[in-house]
């Protein structure tokens, strides 16, 4: 298998006031998908065990704050509805895309006295997330 660098990252946050591109300024980029588990474990049972529950997931970015450069930030307000394509591997036919359905908590500043100011944000994953292809 060939592994791939992540500067091939196309990643963008569509929302009510348009459309924003984030792979221009991000540093890194997680998601962290998760699933509550409820807990079956009854009676004389030696080992827990557990019903998989409802599913989640929660995006992390990490970018260069431009300077005068708010669309960006403002387009991730707390409470800002949108969806968020992921595109690991770039926008060539087949390769794999993400659409994950989400709410902005608000970009959360860092301004180091003598380095690059970033911002970082998570998007809370609020829906289905949708794998496919480019």
């Amino acid at each position: 298998m060939t592994a791939y660098s992540g500067s091939a990252l196309v990643m963008s946050w569509i929302h009510a006031g348009g459309t924003v591109a984030i792979e221009g300024d991000f540093r890194s980029a997680t998601y962290e998908p998760s699933i509550d588990l409820y807990d079956a474990t009854a009676g004389a049972d030696a080992n827990k065990s557990y019903i998989a529950g409802v599913k989640d997931g929660r995006v992390s970015i990490s970018c260069v704050m431009q300077s005068k450069g708010t669309a960006l930030t403002n387009a991730l307000k707390e409470g800002t509805p949108g969806t968020l394509i992921i595109g690991p591997e770039g926008t060539a036919a087949t390769n794999p895309k993400y659409t994950i359905p989400g709410i902005a908590m608000g970009a959360r500043f860092n301004f180091p006295y003598n380095d690059v100011v970033e911002f970082t944000c998570d998007i809370q994953q609020n829906g289905v997330r949708t794998d496919g292809v480019y």
